[in-house]
């Protein structure tokens, strides 16, 4: 371990690392308490030195004005000292994505195939394509908005990314919901009936959330939305309770939409009787579509 002036430090691989500010916060004040008590790890490349862990402790120091940090050297090659990193690696340390991002680097600027970087990990090339095949599918949007911290990286994994490859939903617009939502602090859970208005809701729905519209949005989706057009004047009663018996099954709607994930991780008995509802629920929607059908084309009397 040595003493090196942090303006030494190479950060070209800084974008490679999820930020998070919240665990930063907690360690600024740490690093103003105690100083940098773990030292950064680095490659050594003649005098300078090209950072590999310890960006969020680096940014600190520079936000404490400590102009010198504790620097560990990994080694002199930095695809050898790239694989040390990946090696010792675990979910504290690297996330999947992390992972995978330096995967891609080794494979697109060091030349190393899916069966030596394997081999040289002690993985499975599974595993390497599996990493591999993760940041394939991100677009450069998806991946700012993650490694910023301005998106949670769960709500990617297991939220956003099921909708990419199952339902082959577009790049573009899995990015269109992520402008909408990113940013704004929302919880995971929330995150997620947010993605299932925009993706599985209705046209008005996934148009208030590209407007920004979010807490109406999920307030729509809990039933908590306050109004009623049944508080419209000139409406008689019985056009009242018609109006009533519509929002309420709207809102219903919603909030299954919101939650029909939930049946592929339910027990065998919740499955098998949610799924002989929404067989009910189907052949009364296609009685009731037809029914539309004859009213709008004019045949309903």
């Amino acid at each position: 371990m040595t003493e090196v002036e942090i303006k030494r430090i190479s950060t070209k691989y800084e974008s490679f690392r999820l930020k998070d500010k919240t665990r930063e916060k907690y360690l600024l004040q740490s690093i103003l308490e105690n100083g940098v008590v773990e030292p950064l790890s680095c490659v050594t490349r003649e005098k300078d030195y090209i950072l590999l862990d310890g960006f969020k402790r680096l940014r600190c120091c520079h936000k404490l004005k400590i102009f010198y940090v504790p620097v560990t050297t990994i080694g002199k090659d930095e695809a050898e000292s790239i694989l040390h990193i990946i090696r010792l690696s675990n979910e504290k340390t690297l996330t999947i994505l992390e992972q995978a991002r330096f995967v891609d680097e080794l494979k697109k600027r060091f030349g190393l195939g899916v069966s030596a970087i394997a081999k040289r990990l002690e993985v499975s090339k599974a595993w390497v394509s599996v990493r591999l095949g993760i940041l394939g599918e991100m677009s450069d949007y998806m991946k700012q908005e993650i490694f910023s911290g301005r998106f949670p990286i769960r709500s990617y994994m297991y939220t956003l990314r099921q909708f990419t490859r199952v339902n082959k939903i577009p790049k573009q617009t899995v990015d269109r919901f992520v402008e909408a939502v990113s940013g704004k602090g929302f919880s995971q859970r929330n995150i997620e009936k947010l993605a299932y208005g925009y993706f599985r809701g209705n046209e008005q729905m996934k148009k208030q959330i590209e407007n920004g519209n979010l807490e109406w949005t999920l307030k729509q989706m809990n039933g908590e939305s306050g109004y009623s057009y049944t508080q419209e004047p000139d409406l008689s009663r019985e056009e009242s309770d018609f109006i009533r018996d519509l929002e309420l099954w709207q809102k219903y709607m919603a909030r299954v939409l919101g939650k029909l994930s939930l049946i592929r991780g339910g027990s065998k008995m919740f499955e098998k009787t949610a799924r002989l509802l929404l067989d009910g629920i189907k052949e009364s929607i296609e009685v009731f579509r037809k029914e539309l059908r004859h009213y709008d084309s004019g045949e309903h009397s």
